[in-house]
């Protein structure tokens, strides 16, 4: 049997991607998965604080005032 080099290479990568995606999908699984069975829930929240939020946006503002001030 008999596989030409571009061939062969797409082969290839085709099986890196796959490898690469299930990994992904079986490490986004598996946290879930432990977080979902932890006893504690309230300490494992990855979501940010609103405060934060709230200042990147007052941050973003005094970008947009300065800019704005130049003209």
């Amino acid at each position: 049997m008999y596989i030409d080099p571009g061939f062969g290479g797409m082969l290839l990568q085709a099986l890196v991607a796959i490898v690469a995606v299930s990994g992904a999908i079986v490490f986004s699984f598996r946290r879930k998965i432990k977080m979902f069975f932890s006893k504690d829930k309230a300490s494992k929240n990855t979501s940010r604080p609103a405060s934060n939020y709230n200042q990147a946006e007052g941050a973003a503002d005094d970008v947009i005032d300065t800019l704005s001030a130049d003209e």
